[in-house]
C-alpha cells in the first residue's frame, strides 16, 4: 500500500468515525460561523437576566398539566387600576381545584394574595366583588376592592316559590333596567328545574328563585363570566409571534431531524432543519426589551405566505413544541411574560 492509498484510507476512516459520532446524537451538520456581534449581549428570559434597565423575576408557577386546564395562569383587569393574576395552585390531590389570586397595582407590585381552596362554591369576579355560589346558597366578598374577605349574605326572594309569574317577571325586569349587574344560574333538584337570578341593585346583592318547566341552556350574555375579561393566559399553542414581539435574527447551530405531531388522528411528519438561537425584541414602557431563546427551529412555507413559525426542538428525532413568547405589557412600565403553560415572569423597569 503506497502513502497516498494509506492516507486516503485513514482519512476515510476518520470521516466515517466522525460521521458515526455525529449520527449518535442525531446531529446532521454543525454551523461553525460565529454569532453576529450585534446580538452578543442578548439574554434568555429567566432570573439570571442582567440589565441596567429591567429586572426579571419568576412571578408564579403551577404544576397543572391536565388538558382540562390548558391555560392555568391568567390575568384580568380589576378595580382601582389593578390587575389580578389567577394561578392554579394544584400540587397534589388535596389541593386539586385550589386557586391563587394576586392583586397587582399600577407599579407592578403585589398588594395582596388570596388562596381559595376547592369547595362546593365557585368564585366569580365582578368588579368590586367575588361572588360564591352553589345550588343551595350564595355569598360574596369585597376582596378586589378593599382586601376584605368577610362573607356577606345575599338578600333572597321567593325561596318558598310562592310568587306568581307576573311578580317574578316584574322583579327581573326592574333589576335588569336599574341594577348594575345581573346573571343567571341553573339548578336541578330532584328532577325539578330552577333558575337563580342574581342581581346587584340599590347597593345590595340579591337573588331570586324561579321554577322553570325544563332545563334551559344559558348563553354567554346571561353568564357571570361576561364581567371578567382575561387579557393574558399561559400555554397558547400557536407557532406564530404575537403582534407585540419582533423577530430580529436566527443563528443556526446544528442541523437535525425532528418531528411534528399533528394530533386529531392525523399522522405526524418529520423535518430536517437547523436548530439554534432566535433573537427577539418587544417594547416595555419606552424602552426596547431584547431577549433570545435557545433550541429554536424556524420554518416557513407557501401555505401561510411564508410566515415565520417557531418551534422548540429539545432533542433530535423528538416532537417539537410550539414556541410563542407572549407578553402582557402594562402602560405603566412593567410586563408579564410566558412561553409555556406553567410559569410566568414579571419584567419591571428599575
Amino acid at each position: 500500500m503506497n502513502k497516498t492509498t494509506l492516507f486516503t484510507s485513514v482519512l476515510s476512516t476518520m470521516i466515517l468515525f466522525i460521521s458515526s459520532l455525529t449520527s449518535c446524537d442525531g446531529i446532521i451538520e454543525r454551523n461553525n460561523e460565529p454569532l453576529d456581534a450585534a446580538y452578543a449581549n442578548f439574554e434568555e428570559i429567566n432570573e439570571k437576566y442582567h440589565s441596567d434597565i429591567f429586572e426579571v423575576k419568576l412571578f408564579c408557577e403551577t404544576e397543572v398539566t391536565r388538558s382540562s386546564s390548558p391555560n392555568p395562569i391568567r390575568i384580568f383587569p380589576s378595580v382601582n387600576d389593578q390587575l389580578i393574576v389567577s394561578c392554579d395552585a394544584e400540587k397534589n390531590d388535596e389541593t386539586q381545584g385550589d386557586m391563587l389570586y394576586y392583586k397587582i397595582n399600577s407599579k407592578g407590585i403585589t398588594e395582596d394574595t388570596l388562596h381559595l381552596s376547592q369547595n362546593e362554591y365557585w368564585p366569580e369576579f365582578i368588579d368590586d366583588f367575588i361572588i360564591f355560589t352553589n345550588d343551595q346558597k350564595a355569598y360574596y366578598t369585597t376582596w378586589p376592592q378593599d382586601g376584605d374577605t368577610t362573607t356577606r349574605a345575599f338578600k333572597v326572594f321567593n325561596e318558598d316559590l310562592s310568587w306568581t309569574g307576573e311578580k317574578i317577571n316584574q322583579k327581573i325586569a326592574s333589576a335588569k333596567k336599574d341594577g348594575k349587574y345581573w346573571f343567571l344560574k341553573n339548578v336541578t333538584r330532584n328532577d325539578h328545574y330552577y333558575m337563580q337570578f342574581f342581581f346587584y341593585q340599590d347597593e345590595q346583592w340579591q337573588m331570586l328563585w324561579q321554577e322553570i318547566p325544563a332545563y334551559r341552556s344559558l348563553d354567554s350574555s346571561e353568564d357571570a363570566g361576561r364581567y371578567r375579561d382575561d387579557v393574558f393566559w399561559t400555554g397558547e399553542q400557536d407557532p406564530y409571534l404575537p403582534e407585540n414581539v419582533t423577530f430580529l435574527h436566527f443563528h443556526p447551530e446544528e442541523k437535525l431531524k425532528y418531528s411534528h405531531n399533528i394530533g386529531g388522528g392525523s399522522p405526524g411528519y418529520s423535518v430536517k432543519n437547523w436548530r439554534g438561537k432566535a433573537f427577539f425584541k418587544t417594547k416595555i414602557g419606552d424602552r426596547d426589551f431584547n431577549f433570545f431563546e435557545p433550541h429554536i427551529a424556524v420554518e416557513k412555507e407557501r401555505f401561510d405566505d411564508y410566515k415565520n413559525r417557531f418551534y422548540t426542538v429539545l432533542e433530535a428525532n423528538y416532537p417539537t413544541l410550539h414556541f410563542r413568547p407572549t407578553f402582557y405589557i402594562s402602560p405603566h412600565g412593567f410586563a408579564f411574560y410566558s412561553s409555556n403553560s406553567q410559569s410566568m415572569y414579571l419584567i419591571r423597569k428599575k
